[in-house]
């Protein structure tokens, strides 16, 4: 049974590896994918707190947004924190280690499973949605989908480390949303800060 997982794993790497260097436009494509189109996650963020829309027309206003925000962020450091324990104790390499498909993005060898970006990414995408920001979590969604197919095609990451890391980012946002309540406290006072230094 693994033998097969970890068969497939290889096979859809391959594919979707040679289809990256397929064309210089789809090397470019993926590579700029991959590496930038995650700077996008602040942004959203930011925009999310200074600029609010409410989830829904019966709720929320500027201090739901910025909970919202905050509950994401809560979401995906916890998410990366948990990665960085996992990592060096599954310890698989990175794909392109292994030799057999071509290092399109240059990416320190270290740990591959689980994907950090994954699990950071759809811990923001479900926190948005369990928020009420379906919108939102639908355009995350596709920032995820787009984000985590490059980072197979570039080499970085095997199929297995994606679906792992969503899965760990979906499971994270679930277990922060059932500790909302007791976590209105800290997300009132950060807000209070915020608000008294003029950042809110």
């Amino acid at each position: 049974m693994i033998d097969k997982i970890l068969s497939s794993d290889q096979a859809w790497l391959i594919a979707w590896n040679n289809f990256a260097n397929s064309s210089h436009f789809w090397l470019v494509f993926s590579k700029l994918i991959a590496e930038y189109l995650i700077y996008l996650v602040p942004v959203i963020l930011i925009v999310l707190w200074f600029w609010p829309v409410s989830p829904s027309a019966s709720r929320g206003g500027p201090r739901e947004s910025k909970k919202a925000a905050l509950k994401a962020v809560l979401a995906g450091g916890v998410g990366l924190s948990i990665a960085k324990v996992i990592g060096p104790i599954i310890n698989r390499p990175r794909p392109f280690e292994g030799g057999s498909i071509h290092e399109i993005l240059f990416h320190r060898p270290d740990y591959s499973f689980p994907s950090d970006h994954a699990i950071l990414l759809f811990a923001l995408t479900f926190s948005f949605w369990l928020s009420g920001y379906k919108k939102l979590a639908i355009v995350m969604f596709g920032l995820s989908l787009f984000i985590s197919a490059a980072r197979i095609a570039v080499g970085v990451h095997f199929p297995s480390d994606i679906i792992s890391g969503g899965i760990l980012g979906i499971f994270i946002a679930w277990i922060i949303h059932l500790l909302d309540r007791p976590l209105q406290i800290v997300y009132n006072f950060l807000i209070k800060i915020a608000t008294s230094i003029r950042l809110a």
